[in-house]
């Protein structure tokens, strides 16, 4: 097989050219690929190199050229000071040098030779610096070298669909098998200018139909204004403000129109792509151009995978090579060791989550190793860093100046955990957490999906567990992610302490599963994929995995809930009431919003506050305490017809509390109110064979016993989730465990003098085991009976449960709407 690896950074051939991750990657797979008998090249840009690569190489000239001006439509917003289409000089040679038998062809002059520093131009070069179109004549230049040298049924593999989304299209149609990899999560809707890229295709004689129909619809609702304006600080999701001329054209969107395969590092970054699901974006992501194009295309869609170097492979750790490596650092090894290994980048690495979440550990006199390995080109100014390691001088280390193989090695093996608090799931394999769990490193790290291969989980004791997962977090300066760090770590420091022999398992696992990443296996799929392309075959067949992506959306229920909105004069009076919830935050459908986030009770399931009036609805984002998030609009209502003027707490015991509000109605009568508040609870309907499990217990205030079905709260866990609080009850007062559960409802138990809410759940597949009752359901029982006998009971006042019965109702209307559901559907076929 012939493959091209073309990529705007190929120099993982030379350490010392080395700017990112992507060329160690690159080398890596081109060199097994050349292992294992396949014709492998290169084509780059020179970067302004070729006098250093001609002192330490042999380089060819080759007989290759283009001159020309290319047409650069530019967005007059963006490029104020330039004329509307610029012609870009395009004077570019073809150079070729042969490292380890793999030809790597070199593009030089005029913009290919510019930046040789960072080779990628400086961001704040865009809008005035006409070098920063630096990558955009890389892929016309390459597009032309390809569809001139290289010939028809060679596999042409491209990285970063940011920096070749022309390339797909513009080698069209000339018979090659163009593959491309998405190396990192930038925005999934990250736009290129519309008229820009037409004008180009244009110009190279491509079919310019490839950009027809990608805006997006019109995202003008005051929930999706207030995502839109939101959304940029998460880094999930650019917004481009629709303004006159305004045209631009989502990358993933445009380049998997023209591929013929799509391919990902990792499941989960596959799975972030196509669903963005739990993140404060997966609601507008639904409503997108790119998600419609990424859907339309699942069949193109592969995993190539990723790896970490095969020296990791078989690192050792021992007693000696600890001791030695720690105390070099004076360090005390029988202390247990924290390692974290990645380039300095405090928001994007949760850097500053994890200098301070260590720091307040330490604080409160816990006594752990710190080895803190922050890679940057000048020692970082970052007063969280520097107070870490200034007040427990003791225990941490830094480095931020480069680190040799070995040396991370001793680090790693030196370490009992390794912690990657990383956000905005903008990693997408993360190698240096997997050569530190190759290492013998326990993971603690975010939960992100891009990182999820390496088998950490909230779960210790699942099969397989490598280490413990830290919630996502898509936020900048994220306090609960920074307490999540302190209490995930000494929750792992205990461990070790008082169970040694979990933390060996969990350690034995994550060798086997850190080892498990290996250059080979990534090359054996990434060839079963170009396989598959040149013989005409479904690519996602040779890496399955999307369909198992698309199996699990929408599986896991988003943070819910209810609430109220009212006018108080000139302020919004907000509430809101759910289970399982970390934070409630009220965004304004402004520009650059003022969020306001809602004051938790003391019951944690009911928030609280103010924001200012007037305002008919409000936008809600709401966060689980898993890092969840979804939106809800609220709408608001006006003045309410009885509003509180004071309250107190009259009675309380661990199941309930009474408080007496007084209060005054809108003709300025004033009154006395008594509030019962008790937790949400739980009503489970467990349905089988044409009939439900009931349970007959005694009933104190009302001195009898009756049949209803099984409910209840948990008054220690009052913000637990509905759906485990359902399992657990159900179990608890039947012995029974249900293969699905189904919510169908929520109501109030009694609102005329209580807040109390209840979740009905509904519970299919049932297996019986045995039930485990509580002290206060002493004489508990439990049985099945038919629906019709059950609607007997109620007649006889067997049944006399409110909840009971309003569960039953529920479940009629939830059954007629599936019959509807299926009627509809028979028809459409």
């Amino acid at each position: 097989m012939h493959i091209i690896e073309c990529h705007f950074e190929f120099s993982g051939f030379d350490d010392r050219l080395v700017k990112a991750g992507t060329s160690v990657y690159l080398w890596n797979l081109v060199r097994q690929f050349r292992d294992q008998g396949h014709r492998v090249g290169a084509v780059t840009p020179a970067h302004g190199l070729l006098p250093l690569l001609r002192e330490r190489y042999e380089v060819v000239d080759l007989d290759w050229r283009t001159d020309d001006e290319i047409p650069v439509r530019l967005d007059p917003a963006v490029w104020p000071d330039q004329p509307e289409t610029v012609r870009v000089p395009l004077s570019v040679r073809a150079h070729r040098m042969t490292v380890d038998g793999i030809d790597i062809v070199l593009l030089s002059g005029g913009l290919l030779d510019t930046h040789p520093d960072t080779f990628h131009p400086p961001a704040d070069l865009k809008g005035h610096d006409l070098t920063y179109l630096k990558t955009l004549a890389f892929q016309v230049a390459a597009a032309r070298y390809v569809r001139q040298r290289i010939p028809a049924g060679a596999v042409v593999h491209l990285h970063e669909p940011v920096h070749h989304y022309l390339l797909p299209a513009l080698l069209a149609g000339h018979g090659h098998h163009v593959v491309s990899t998405v190396q990192t999560n930038l925005a999934v809707n990250t736009k290129v200018y519309g008229p820009e890229v037409r004008a180009l295709l244009r110009h190279e004689g491509a079919d310019t139909s490839v950009a027809d129909g990608l805006a997006d619809p019109p995202l003008d609702g005051h929930l999706e204004r207030a995502m839109r304006a939101y959304l940029p600080r998460t880094l999930l999701h650019t917004d481009s403000p629709e303004r006159p001329g305004h045209d631009y054209l989502p990358v993933l969107g445009l380049v998997s129109r023209s591929v013929a395969a799509l391919d990902f590092l990792s499941d989960g970054q596959l799975a972030h792509a196509l669903t963005q699901a739990g993140t404060p974006f997966e609601q507008l992501f639904r409503q997108l151009a790119v998600r419609r194009e990424l859907r339309a295309r699942t069949d193109l869609m592969t995993v190539g995978g990723c790896a970490i170097g095969d020296e990791w492979l078989d690192v050792r750790r021992s007693d000696e090579r600890r001791r030695r490596t720690l105390g070099s650092l004076g360090l005390d090894p029988e202390l247990p060791t924290l390692y974290h290994n990645a380039r300095y980048s405090v928001q994007h690495k949760g850097q500053k989550e994890l200098f301070r979440g260590v720091r307040r550990l330490l604080d409160e006199g816990h006594r752990v190793n710190v080895l803190l390995h922050c890679l940057s080109p000048l020692p970082p100014k970052d007063e969280d860093l520097a107070a870490l390691e200034r007040d427990h001088a003791g225990l941490v280390r830094v480095r931020t100046d480069p680190m040799d193989t070995p040396e991370l090695m001793d680090w790693a093996t030196a370490s009992d955990f390794c912690v990657f608090p990383s956000k905005f799931e903008m990693d997408t394999f993360l190698m240096a957490m997997g050569e530190a769990m190759a290492a013998g490193c326990v993971p603690i790290a975010t939960a992100q999906q891009g990182m999820r291969h390496f088998g950490h989980t909230e779960d210790l004791d699942a099969p397989g567990a490598t280490g413990l997962a830290l919630p996502r977090s898509f936020r900048v300066d994220d306090e609960e992610l920074t307490e999540a760090v302190r209490s995930g770590v000494l929750r792992m420091l205990t461990l070790w302490h008082e169970d040694p022999k979990r933390i060996d398992t969990l350690r034995a696992n994550a060798v086997a599963t850190g080892r498990g990443f290996t250059w080979k296996a990534a090359a054996d799929r990434f060839l079963a994929v170009f396989t598959a392309c040149a013989e005409g075959r479904r690519p996602a067949d040779a890496t399955p995995v999307v369909r198992s992506v698309l199996a699990d959306d929408g599986g896991d229920p988003l943070p819910a809930g209810h609430g109220r909105a009212h006018l108080a004069g000139d302020t919004v009076r907000v509430r809101w009431q759910g289970s399982g919830i970390s934070r409630v935050e009220v965004v304004p459908a402004t520009p650059d919003p003022v969020v306001t986030e809602l004051t938790a009770g003391s019951a944690g399931d009911l928030f609280t506050g103010e924001v200012p009036g007037p305002a008919r609805v409000l936008a809600l984002l709401v966060t689980g305490r898993d890092g969840r998030s979804a939106w809800h609009a609220l709408r608001v209502d006006g003045e309410p017809e009885v509003r509180a003027t004071g309250s107190k707490v009259v009675y309380e015991n661990r199941w309930m509390s009474v408080r007496e509000d007084t209060t005054v109605r809108h003709d300025g009568t004033p009154g006395l109110y008594g509030v019962v508040h008790k937790p949400d609870f739980a009503v489970v309907i467990p349905y089988s064979d044409g009939g439900f499990h009931l349970v007959e217990q005694y009933r104190y205030p009302v001195e009898g016993r009756y049949w209803e079905f099984p409910q209840g709260s948990w008054e220690d866990r009052p913000d637990a989730d509905p759906l485990d609080l359902a399992r657990g009850e159900l179990t608890e007062e039947t012995g029974l465990t249900a293969a699905e559960m189904t919510p169908i409802g929520h109501l109030f138990a009694a609102y005329g003098y209580s807040d109390q809410g209840c979740h009905v759940i509904l519970a299919t597949g049932l297996t019986q085991g045995e039930p485990r009752l509580e002290p206060e359901e002493a004489g508990l029982i439990s049985r099945w009976f038919s629906e019709e006998e059950v609607w007997r009971m109620v007649a006889e006042g067997r049944v006399k449960d409110a909840s009971t019965l309003a569960a039953l109702a529920l479940l009629q209307r939830h059954l007629a709407a599936g019959r509807a559901d299926r009627s509809a559907a028979h028809d459409r076929s």
